[in-house]
């Protein structure tokens, strides 16, 4: 788990591409040489492991990966592509975002419609990588949430419980500041760890809202929304998130939780991996923050996998990769590597901790989806939440505004 640590810890300095290139092998006569892309260095281990074992059961393709950092990724793709130089195949948000919408616009990726099976995946986990009845992506296995993640051992010396409402929630906060802790680890300049934390809430405070605003019946200037983000920015004034976290990026985010100076940090189910080699000796808890009457509220969302390149120089061998990226086999080998939650017949939960992440008893669509799905024609709400976001915290933005503008720019099917 160490040599994992510190490949990781290689790939974010300056030095990444080094790392990648470190770590193939050269091609053996006659092999095909396929390229593929992953956008952040949490994903390196599943990769590796599953690619290795393509290699075994595919000894005439040589596969060579590059792992990149979240803040450039799709710059780079979007350049690679327009230079025609674009990996054969590569991971970006699928309908997540406008990601797929814009990269099929470019004619950047295959269809796999009929070329690849996913009847066994879910309709929501097929619906994030299919574009206008086509399907440009493979699905994954990995159901995406967020959670808090606790010190299970600090818990259990200060004698700290896991709050079974919403109030008991907030008491508890108070409690871990008071003892000299930061209850909540945060990266305050980070637009995604800030969605990560406000759907908990939102979800935890107003629940109906979500369903009523994933069928298109809500609108995002609702009151409910307004009185998350505020509670929010509520917690960062009470010094929840600690006295310095508007400076505070992923990776600082993460080691707050990791050193024992924070006693709770809430991210996504995909870094518990992360979490755990940062210090394999503190015992990691995890929960759904619940609502008022004790229910247990999970924001549930599917991974994205990769795209094969319309202009590759090797379709039969870049489609048999993402054959094989789909099987049973090879999800399994990506949950294990992510210690994530599975979300296939066949394959299991990768961890104990994710388990205790998918302790849920209300399954709630995400925030940010909303706004994928009912954005209006033209307009890219997704982008204005991403920008501003941040600001919120420091009072540049104020949600009553902020949902007004995000609001302008969607259409509701249900209203």
């Amino acid at each position: 788990m160490k040599k994992v640590m510190v490949s990781v810890l290689l790939c974010l300095m300056l030095v990444l591409p080094l790392c990648a290139a470190g770590q193939k092998a050269s091609a053996e006569s006659g092999q095909v040489v396929l390229s593929i892309w992953e956008h952040t260095p949490q994903f390196e281990l599943p990769l590796r492991n599953t690619l290795d074992r393509f290699m075994e059961l595919n000894p005439d393709i040589k596969v060579e990966y590059e792992i990149k950092t979240p803040d450039n990724y799709l710059s780079l793709l979007t350049t690679a592509i327009q230079a025609g130089e674009a990996p054969d195949l590569f991971w970006h948000h699928g309908t997540a975002t406008t990601d797929m919408a814009n990269l099929t616009r470019q004619g950047a990726l295959m269809e796999l419609t009929g070329k690849i099976d996913v009847d066994a995946y879910s309709q929501m986990s097929r619906d994030k990588v299919t574009w206008e009845g086509k399907l440009y992506q493979t699905p994954a296995a990995t159901i995406d949430t967020r959670a808090a993640f606790y010190n299970k051992d600090l818990f259990k010396e200060k004698g700290w419980a896991v709050p079974k409402t919403f109030a008991e929630f907030e008491t508890l906060l108070a409690t871990i500041k008071q003892a000299g802790y930061i209850p909540l680890s945060l990266a305050g300049r980070d637009n995604w760890n800030i969605l990560f934390l406000f759907e908990p809430i939102l979800a935890a405070m107003h629940p109906d809202w979500i369903q009523e605003a994933a069928v298109g019946k809500a609108r995002i200037n609702d009151p409910r929304v307004i009185a998350a983000m505020e509670k929010m920015i509520e917690w960062g004034k009470k010094g929840y998130y600690g006295d310095q976290f508007l400076g505070v990026d992923e990776a600082g985010q993460y080691l707050t939780f990791s050193r024992g100076q924070a006693a709770m940090t809430v991210a996504g189910s995909w870094t518990t991996t992360t979490l755990e080699n940062n210090n394999p000796s503190m015992s990691i808890g995890a929960f759904q923050i619940p609502t008022k009457d004790g229910r247990k509220p999970i924001v549930l969302t599917y991974a994205a996998g990769f795209s094969v390149y319309s202009k590759t120089k090797h379709p039969e061998e870049a489609l048999r990769l993402a054959k094989w990226l789909t099987s049973v086999e090879s999800q399994q080998i990506w949950v294990n590597g992510l210690g994530a939650i599975a979300g296939l017949d066949g394959v299991e939960s990768g961890s104990k901790l994710a388990n205790e992440i998918a302790d849920a008893n209300l399954e709630l669509e995400s925030f940010y989806n909303v706004l994928v799905l009912y954005g209006a024609k033209g307009q890219s709400p997704t982008k204005v939440w991403e920008e501003d976001n941040p600001k919120l915290f420091t009072g540049t933005v104020i949600p009553a505004t902020f949902v007004k503008t995000l609001d302008s720019m969607m259409e509701y099917p249900g209203l």
